[in-house]
């Protein structure tokens, strides 16, 4: 069996490629039982984000769609040339015309350089990348977790998933969390909305008990949002010029109120913290109006974070008691110190990776050469009983227990050296893939066949 992922993601292919290549969700279904139906055995799972989209396939390696001279470390800088337009994006390209046959256009795209594919190892270690967020646009974000997530349980529902993705995506999932606890990959805030609230709490400390002001109901307003909804504010109250359109932003996200343009200055005199993103070619709110509200707050300091191009506060009014202003620049500061620490502990997070993909290998060796270790036990086993029973009636009746006893005794030490020594090869993981399949092949009672057989990087025998 072979273990393959096809794909393109936001490294390798532009947006409308991507675009072109994406299996909406209500297509999954449609396009995983097409896979599943052209391999008799075969597990098939897709990831569709609008940041890639991938193929993870379980095939008879006779079958595979991947050339055959494609080495197990394949990826993303191999050049497969010819050989994998002909081979593998052409098979993915033929199973995702099922997704919109009148209008799915990505025929024009078989230029290779936008894809890459894995197999066996390599293609096991780029899943758990995926999952870690290694592979991620922002690196460490946590909803690439969800989105495998989803794509297993879509897969499980088309039923394309058996022993082997059974195992192998749980586990993927499983060092994803173990990744973001372990290390600060996830750490850090990385949009603007959640770097104001670090620049706020710079001033204010904790921000339970404070009131934020959204100035604005644009897309920066909406992100913005969702991190109020993420730090546990108390009140958060949006203000736009057109007041449906705050109060649209309030019914999406689901938290605060909305109030008019009107009772702007008054909801500056109330807020603790206020994140103004508006379209206004001119300040909202100028010096000597912002200066009064100041006045009229006993002291209480204000954070203005302006994400407004042109600026809806002007520079000067950060001079005026009690008010701290800061701008995109600013937010952009921190946000790039965060990234960096998150890119800080790739390394962590690699090594990690690769202690999993150890176990994980190392699981499914176990559990491929335990079958041959108990076949030969009992072959021998066998042998043992058919010779005793064809004998034993020419020993008095006295020493038969004497003959079981030495009988038994030689078949275990005939034994003990090959199964001393495929145990120590089994517990060393120091087998490879057609190792495995010829011990099984020259072992078992009934040799599998390449669809059946489990190997270290394949399909693992039921428990």
């Amino acid at each position: 069996m072979e273990f393959i992922v096809f794909g393109l993601n936001h490294r390798t292919a532009p947006l409308e490629v991507r675009e072109r290549w994406a299996v909406p969700p209500q297509r999954h279904h449609a396009v995983l039982q097409s896979l599943h139906g052209r391999f008799a055995n075969s597990e098939h799972l897709i990831v569709s984000t609008c940041n890639r989209t991938e193929f993870y396939s379980h095939v008879p390696r006779s079958a595979s769609p991947l050339p055959p001279d494609v080495g197990d470390d394949s990826g993303e800088d191999s050049e497969f040339g010819d050989q994998m337009t002909r081979g593998t994006l052409r098979f993915y390209h033929e199973v995702c015309q099922l997704m919109a046959a009148d209008s799915w256009d990505g025929a024009r795209d078989h230029n290779p350089d936008y894809f890459y594919a894995y197999r066996q190892e390599a293609a096991v270690q780029h899943l758990f990348r995926l999952a870690a967020g290694l592979d991620s646009m922002i690196v460490g974000e946590s909803q690439i977790l969800k989105q495998l997530k989803d794509s297993y349980a879509a897969a499980q529902e088309a039923e394309t998933v058996g022993t082997f993705f059974h195992r192998l995506f749980p586990t993927a999932l499983r060092v994803g969390k173990r990744i973001r606890s372990d290390t600060k990959i996830s750490d850090g805030c990385i949009t603007p909305g959640q770097a104001g609230m670090e620049l706020a709490r710079r001033v204010h400390g904790e921000l339970n008990n404070r009131t934020v002001l959204v100035v604005g109901s644009g897309k920066i307003a909406g992100l913005t949002m969702q991190a109020i909804q993420g730090a546990g504010i108390a009140k958060c109250v949006v203000v736009n010029r057109t007041r449906e359109h705050a109060k649209e932003l309030v019914e999406r996200i689901g938290i605060g109120t909305s109030a008019p343009w009107s009772e702007l200055n008054d909801c500056l005199q109330e807020a603790d913290l206020v994140i103004s993103s508006t379209s206004s070619v001119n300040p909202i709110v100028g010096r000597e109006a912002l200066a009064s509200i100041a006045a009229a707050r006993s002291d209480r300091p204000l954070v203005l974070i302006d994400l407004a191009i042109p600026r809806d506060f002007s520079a000067d009014v950060g001079a005026i008691p009690g008010i701290h202003l800061f701008n995109i620049d600013d937010l952009n500061e921190v946000i790039q110190e965060n990234v960096a620490r998150r890119h800080s502990q790739v390394p962590r997070a690699e090594k990690i990776i690769r202690e999993e993909f150890l176990t994980f290998q190392g699981q499914l060796i176990y559990q491929q050469v335990n079958p041959v270790l108990k076949h030969l036990n009992h072959r021998f086993e066998q042998i043992r009983l058919g010779v005793l029973q064809q004998f034993m009636g020419q020993f008095p009746a006295d020493q038969h227990d004497l003959v079981d006893q030495m009988s038994s005794t030689l078949a275990k030490k005939l034994l003990h050296f090959p199964i001393s020594k495929l145990k120590s090869l089994r517990n060393l993981k120091d087998l490879n893939e057609t190792e495995v399949l010829f011990l099984q092949r020259l072992f078992l009672a009934d040799p599998p066949s390449e669809v059946e057989s489990d190997h270290a990087k394949g399909r693992p025998e039921e428990k």
